[in-house]
């Protein structure tokens, strides 16, 4: 096995954490209702650890991780001493820019570099579900923070968190079924925005993983 790739990220445990959270989680919360915020807290700090431990060859971005988890993990301690009830969307920020980081260190090594591997291809399906997510968030703060911003969906309990992830991936896939829809100018901004990014972000990586896959072996013209 040669260096370069030996320094290649491992998105296998990224994968494993996003599919728990994105599965798990939500009976997980709703079979713990009165606790759902705690539930939510730390599963997605699993989630985190497991993707910090996927960056493990990137020095930087391994210990950046590691910094936001500690700042997750101290401001969850803070909500639950002092019981504040308004720090949900502070709560949320480091996992907000945990996912953006996340998803610049995969597209970097899946979109730019290298040969077509499984772990690439590992981290392809990773960069989806992360878009997703940060898409949802995006979606949290937004409904917080404006009036009139969606039906069908609120912000005011934790467990909704879910309801969020399942807007954005039914947009980021172009599914809308309609059950859920934007109100204001700003929330159908957003929603048309990241309907496209997922068209794109299909379109660039099935050509870059096509194109990967030609040069690496080509066809045999005699």
């Amino acid at each position: 096995m040669n260096k370069s790739s030996l320094q290649q990220d491992n998105f296998v445990y990224m994968l494993i954490g996003l599919m728990l959270f994105l599965l798990a989680a939500p009976s997980l919360s709703k079979s713990f209702s009165n606790h759902s915020g705690v539930v939510i807290q730390s599963i997605y700090l699993s989630f985190m650890f497991a993707s910090v431990w996927s960056l493990q060859k990137n020095q930087r971005w391994f210990f950046l991780g590691l910094g936001l988890i500690i700042v997750s993990i101290a401001l969850t301690l803070f909500s639950s001493l002092l019981d504040a009830q308004n720090t949900r969307l502070l709560n949320l920020l480091p996992l907000l820019i945990f996912c953006i980081l996340s998803a610049v260190v995969a597209m970097r090594q899946v979109l730019f570099s290298g040969p077509v591997t499984l772990n690439k291809l590992a981290g392809s399906v990773c960069i989806y579900f992360l878009l997703g997510i940060i898409w949802a968030l995006f979606y949290l703060y937004t409904d917080q923070l404006t009036d009139n911003t969606f039906t069908g969906l609120t912000a005011e309990e934790p467990g909704k968190l879910w309801s969020y992830i399942y807007f954005s991936f039914i947009t980021l896939s172009t599914l809308g079924f309609g059950d859920i829809t934007p109100v204001n100018e700003f929330a159908r901004a957003l929603v048309y925005i990241e309907a496209i990014s997922g068209q794109f972000y299909l379109t660039i990586l099935v050509a870059s993983l096509i194109g990967g896959y030609v040069n690496e072996h080509p066809l045999d013209r005699h």
